[in-house]
């Protein structure tokens, strides 16, 4: 039985937000144990970086991947303060599912996708604003640069960058270096046979002196939303993504021609599962710089590719990247020979 008009009819009823980013985070702390013993200590680092270092036209939205009963008080209680957006609580259904279920119902014009363990500094928007203006070829952006990966998925900007002046290996400064130790620290290794070149040198490309560097990894990233539409309506089987992420993540950008950039300075530091001291100092520095600000809704140009992006890929893979010709095109953009060989 129905009595009377609901009153939702008479108003106008289009949905409407000034917000252009939202910023997606998926969590999965099954419980507070073991690996996991500081995953809810770690997510509040997160999560307050993000809170503080974003924009007042920055959207949040964080979904439960079957967290334990103390992650899902802790996101509700931030929801109800107002300090995020959106919280969806499901049981784990995987990380990948998990994004969809954060991009459904929503479509600004960029989405950062990040693990819930990633410390945020303040600058981060800014700055791949910034890239993606000057470079409307960018369709992935990360804020940790990772001099590893400039191979990784982005055959497409050796291809457009090929006689390029300003697409080469600049000097990595102090700062940077020190940042790039942190992260290595924590993934292949100070003492990787790379590890001492990628800390001197960095490949990146240079326009109206802004420099980017090529390449970035997805466990934090900022996508042109076009290049996520697929994602609403994917079921991926993989609880960890696994090769779902590759496909998922890096393709996207990749299939349809557009390049993989990263800021020149590092904005995000992957925290892990141990608390340290050094992420509180972060945090503390951060809210004594952090307040109320508004960033200008960046312009940048629709990009698509006019030739077969696939057939390029392959042809740069096969007789390009992994032939002696690679190496060669190394040392003309600025590593020694020895480097060259190792890079």
């Amino acid at each position: 039985m129905r009595k009377g008009t609901n009153p939702a009819k008479n108003i106008d009823n289009k949905v409407k937000t000034d917000d252009f980013h939202q910023v997606i985070v998926p969590v999965y702390l099954p419980n507070l144990e073991g690996y996991y013993k500081e995953g809810l200590d770690i997510l509040k680092l997160c999560l307050e970086s993000i809170v503080l270092t974003s924009h007042n036209k920055t959207y949040i939205s964080v979904v439960n991947n079957g967290s334990c009963v103390e992650v899902k008080a802790y996101l509700n209680e931030l929801l109800q303060v107002g300090k995020i957006h959106e919280v969806i609580h499901t049981t784990a259904i995987g990380k990948i599912n998990a994004i969809a279920k954060g991009l459904a119902g929503h479509n600004f014009d960029l989405v950062t996708i990040t693990d819930a363990d990633v410390l945020f500094i303040n600058g981060w928007q800014k700055a791949v604003y910034e890239i993606y203006e000057t470079f409307p070829r960018a369709g992935m952006v990360g804020t940790t640069p990772q001099p590893m990966l400039f191979k990784t998925y982005n055959e497409k900007i050796f291809f457009d960058n090929f006689f390029n002046p300003n697409f080469k290996f600049y000097n990595v400064n102090q700062e940077l270096k020190e940042d790039i130790k942190k992260m290595y620290s924590t993934t292949i290794g100070l003492n990787h046979p790379k590890s001492k070149y990628h800390f001197k040198k960095i490949l990146a490309i240079s326009k109206k002196n802004l420099k980017s560097v090529v390449g970035n990894g997805h466990f934090t990233a900022t996508y042109k939303s076009e290049l996520l539409k697929y994602l609403k309506n994917l079921t991926a089987k993989e609880k960890m993504g696994g090769s779902g992420l590759n496909v998922s993540l890096d393709e996207p950008s990749v299939k349809h021609g557009h390049w993989r950039l990263c800021t020149f300075k590092n904005y995000t530091y992957h925290m892990g599962n141990i608390k340290e001291s050094w992420m509180d100092k972060k945090i503390n520095l951060i809210k004594t710089q952090s307040k109320s600000f508004d960033l200008k809704q960046p312009q940048f140009k629709a990009y698509k590719s006019s030739l077969p992006v696939s057939f390029i890929r392959g042809l740069v893979r096969k007789f390009f990247i992994r032939t002696f010709l690679f190496k060669d095109f190394l040392t003309k953009k600025g590593l020694t020979r020895k480097e060259a060989e190792i890079y």
